[in-house]
């Protein structure tokens, strides 16, 4: 700036009134509060989470279910009843391998470091884009479940059963791969060993016919199953353990 644009701005000096300085000021830090509060508010924090969700990830779900309804009511109709519920646990686990690829995407692209510099934590996405997916996941689950027991003509508790299970498997086997390799994640290590626990899955099936065991015994596997995901989930969400990437 120059020196004659100085005087200049000296000569046309405004008076200031300090008690509306100060009154702007507390107006402006209330308005800024009052943000600052909605912006943490849980409503807020899904759609956050929510806008760094691909759109190709929820089409795929849509095409998913879509395929299903066909495949179960136009194709597998004539189909034995295990090889059904196999056809739909793969389903499943596809389903489940683009949900994981989605919350880890932030490791698997090596953008945890961009994340953290957003207004909620990384680990507070991770959290709720836990909810939101397996949310999404269960209503995937049940609507295949309904589909599928006007097809074979059994109660619904079994089909959610023998889907349920494989689903927290699944789960439980991704997330202890997250957590031995959460610093070297990549997309190709995720879907490798979602196939490996979809071979196994499906081997375990057919060599020892867990479908004719008594209900009790899957309720009892998703029971145990469940406490198990529960645990490494919430382990892998504690504090301590993201303090590295904060």
């Amino acid at each position: 700036m120059s020196n004659k644009t100085l005087k200049k701005m000296k000569a046309h000096e405004v008076e200031i009134d300090e008690s509306q300085k100060q009154e702007l000021i507390h107006i402006g830090k209330r308005v800024l509060m009052k943000n600052q509060l909605n912006r943490h508010s849980i409503v807020d924090l899904i759609y956050s989470s929510i806008q760094f969700t691909r759109l190709h990830t929820w089409l795929i779900q849509l095409t998913l279910l879509m395929l299903t309804t066909i495949l179960i009511t136009n194709v597998m109709s004539e189909e034995s009843f295990a090889f059904i519920i196999q056809s739909l646990t793969v389903i499943v686990i596809i389903s489940v391998t683009f949900f994981m690829e989605e919350i880890f995407r932030s490791f698997t692209s090596g953008m945890w470091e961009l994340e953290q510099t957003l207004k909620y934590e990384l680990r507070q996405h991770i959290m709720i884009k836990l909810l939101i997916f397996g949310v999404a996941d269960l209503l995937l689950i049940v609507s295949i479940s309904f589909i599928t027991q006007g097809v074979l003509a059994i109660s619904l508790s079994r089909i959610l059963l023998y889907l349920l299970v494989p689903f927290n498997i699944s789960c439980i086997l991704l997330f202890s791969v997250f957590t031995v390799w959460r610093n070297t994640l990549s997309s190709a290590i995720l879907w490798i060993s979602s196939g490996v626990v979809l071979v196994s899955i499906l081997f375990i099936t057919n060599l020892f016919n867990v479908y004719e065991f008594n209900l009790k015994y899957w309720g009892m596997g998703y029971v145990g199953s469940l406490v198990i995901l529960l645990f490494l989930v919430m382990n892998n969400l504690r504090v301590k353990k993201w303090e590295a990437f904060c």
